[in-house]
């Protein structure tokens, strides 16, 4: 539970060494988010190495390392340098360059690139020789982050998701196309759970307090459309490989604004995202631009919390959006419905409020 700042690091003189020899090289030095790095930058003619890395290795100072929302810009960005670079993501290396400790989203840097390290784990080496090593940009500074308010997909955006969906086994060239005789509507929710340890308490902000209600009044509401498989589940205990396999074949997402709607990412084009707002929230337009990168459809619901409407105002934002995909009809009393085709996550939910 330190305070974040104590996990950067104050670099000093010498830190940086390059193999030349410029003069006054601290006066060519760009006032930009490498000047606390490159303010121990010195040039050497000769210098004794220890080890020496061969791979081209990429440079990250992470900010949000716990926030889903964060490090899929941070990924983004890194991807995008191995583009430009024309180097093959599975043979980059990763230097982080902050002190944040271990986290449950680690695994997609080891699982995109070839490894990571992390800065502190290098105390024991005097020094090592980087034949090429490249800086990150800051995560404001992502081409996907909305400081950036882009709505079209980036350069190497496509490459990017199918990259992710592929090193996590997902089949993301199935069923491309929307089945209307089989559509998924699959609801986000959460629990309480530590997912950051300066958040000891696992207290979840945003939250729907008459939420096991709400699924409630929907798993009943849709069970009268035999075409819509209407499922719910959280994703603080699930795997990487099993959240992106959930999103992989989902047709209308809904879910209250939070960093797991950055899922919308990795959804099938021309799918749809309802993100459930309140006033107090609705100018935040983060999902609105990632779900137009990836040409998902996108509306936003604006609810009231504890309102006994929230379930019947939820459904007609659906209906509302799959009227306008396919054609839903109800069906007669007494036929069958079909409620879920998602494979479902271990865990459970409570009659208590889930907090988002």
């Amino acid at each position: 539970n330190q305070p974040e700042q104590n996990e950067y690091f104050q670099f000093e003189k010498d830190f940086i060494k390059l193999s030349c020899n410029v003069e006054n090289i601290q006066e060519n030095i760009p006032n930009s988010h490498l000047l606390n790095v490159f303010s121990s930058l010195t040039t050497y003619e000769t210098h004794p190495v220890t080890q020496i890395i061969n791979e081209t290795t990429i440079a990250v100072n992470r900010q949000d390392y716990a926030n889903f929302y964060h490090t899929i810009t941070d990924l983004y960005t890194v991807y995008l340098l191995c583009c430009f670079f024309r180097r093959d993501p599975k043979s980059v290396r990763i230097l982080f360059l902050d002190a944040h400790p271990k986290g449950s989203l680690d695994i997609l840097w080891s699982q995109l690139f070839h490894s990571y390290t992390r800065l502190g784990e290098l105390k024991a080496s005097p020094s090592i020789f980087y034949r090429e090593l490249i800086w990150s940009q800051p995560q404001s500074q992502s081409e996907i982050d909305v400081q950036r308010y882009r709505k079209s997909a980036p350069s190497c955006f496509v490459k990017f998701r199918e990259h992710v969906l592929k090193q996590f086994n997902i089949n993301y060239k199935e069923n491309e196309k929307v089945n209307c005789q089989a559509l998924n509507v699959f609801f986000l929710v959460r629990h309480n759970y530590v997912a950051h340890p300066r958040n000891p308490s696992g207290k979840i902000t945003r939250q729907l307090t008459n939420e096991q209600q709400i699924l409630d009044d929907l798993k009943m509401k849709f069970s009268k459309y035999p075409n819509v498989n209407f499922s719910f589940n959280h994703f603080e205990e699930s795997s990487m490989e099993q959240q992106l396999n959930v999103i992989s074949q989902t047709d209308i997402f809904i879910g209250v604004h939070g960093a797991g709607l950055t899922h919308v990412l990795f959804m099938k084009p021309n799918r749809c995202l309802i993100e459930l707002t309140t006033l107090l929230w609705e100018s935040q337009h983060h999902f609105e631009l990632m779900a137009s990168i990836n040409s998902i459809n996108y509306r936003r619901c604006l609810t009231t919390d504890g309102s006994q409407d929230t379930s019947q105002t939820i459904f007609e934002c659906v209906k509302s959006k799959i009227d306008r995909m396919c054609s839903l009809a109800p069906v007669q009393n007494d036929a069958q419905p079909i409620f879920s085709t998602l494979p479902r996550i271990n865990g459970s939910i409570s009659n208590s409020s889930i907090a988002f």
